[in-house]
């Protein structure tokens, strides 16, 4: 297996993990239960859409960003890593967000669009760890390995997409004590992938040898 092959599974490991559909699946079966089968498929088809567009701008323009504001890259990955250890914890810990709409029949429609922005789109899959996360990686790539980059954000959107849309079979395939011993294991890992993003952070800033 050669580098490039590495550094896209790394990728798409590293943006799986931080977007993680499996421990979201039972909080989009919450916000979504009152809806019919196919109108959670169309809301969950908007947001991975949604998902998908926001994180390759983020990640297309964000050294764009960086460089018009006067942030080096080291302490964007010193920053970026310890955002992505703080989420790492809450998912550790099993602390996660629930929001509450109305159900007034009169908002019904306007509700639908506003919950695939918010939150299942933007922070749930696409939050400020996968954004910061795709950023560093994008960043930190070669020319060529940027382009897989870019290719595995899509990715893992699609496989986001086939686990939230038979989320109610996922989530009783892996039960409620299943799902949470995945999402500490995922946590533990992203708790790894963020401590690497400080120690390269420091290291380019010069702290270390």
């Amino acid at each position: 297996m050669d580098l490039n092959h590495i550094f896209a599974i790394q990728c798409f490991v590293t943006l799986f993990i931080i977007i993680d559909p499996v421990g979201n699946a039972p909080i989009f079966l919450s916000i979504l239960e009152k809806y019919s089968p196919r109108e959670r498929r169309n809301m969950i088809r908007k947001t991975i859409l949604v998902s998908t567009v926001s994180l390759i701008v983020f990640t297309l323009l964000g050294r764009y960003i960086f460089d018009f504001l006067r942030i080096d890259m080291y302490s964007f990955k010193i920053a970026g890593g310890i955002l992505v250890f703080i989420i790492s914890l809450e998912m550790l810990f099993g602390r996660r967000s629930r929001t509450k709409f109305s159900d007034r029949p009169e908002d019904v429609l306007e509700e639908k669009e506003d919950i695939v922005i918010t939150p299942l789109a933007i922070p749930f899959l696409t939050g400020p760890g996968a954004i910061t996360t795709s950023i560093v990686l994008f960043n930190s790539a070669h020319p060529f390995d940027k382009i897989l980059v870019i290719s595995c954000i899509p990715l893992v959107y699609l496989v986001s997409y086939i686990i939230l849309s038979r989320a109610e079979v996922v989530f009783r395939f892996m039960g409620k004590t299943g799902t949470k011993a995945f999402v500490r294991i995922m946590g533990l890992m992203l708790a790894s992938i963020a401590v690497q993003f400080v120690v390269d952070g420091v290291r380019e800033a010069g702290f270390l040898a």
